[in-house]
């Protein structure tokens, strides 16, 4: 519920072909997309339930509707971050939310 409020980003998603030859992370074949997402801050991790990830520089929330894979980029306030972990958020035995770990 919190997402209402949530900043908007661009989203670069990556190897979504169903082709063999693009096994490997190929930045040619990239779809575009606008999103709506959340930074979160680390710190409450421990409150949530949450354990980090050692190399992320940071984390977003982004609603559950939205295609996103390890290997993606989300493009926000002018930088380029790469998600390397994708959790999901659990409420009423529903996925409700993804928390991504960014570099």
């Amino acid at each position: 519920m919190f997402l209402v409020n949530g900043k908007n980003a661009t989203l670069i998603q990556y190897n979504r072909t169903k082709s063999k030859a693009n096994d490997i992370y190929d930045d040619e074949d990239a779809k575009i997309t606008n999103i709506v997402l959340c930074p979160y801050n680390s710190d409450m991790s421990i409150n949530f339930g949450k354990y980090t990830v050692p190399d992320a520089s940071g984390y977003f929330i982004i609603k559950r509707a939205t295609d996103v894979k390890e290997g993606d980029q989300i493009e926000y306030e002018g930088h380029t971050y790469t998600i390397l972990d994708v959790r999901d958020n659990w409420i009423w035995n529903r996925i409700e939310s993804y928390t991504v770990a960014v570099k």
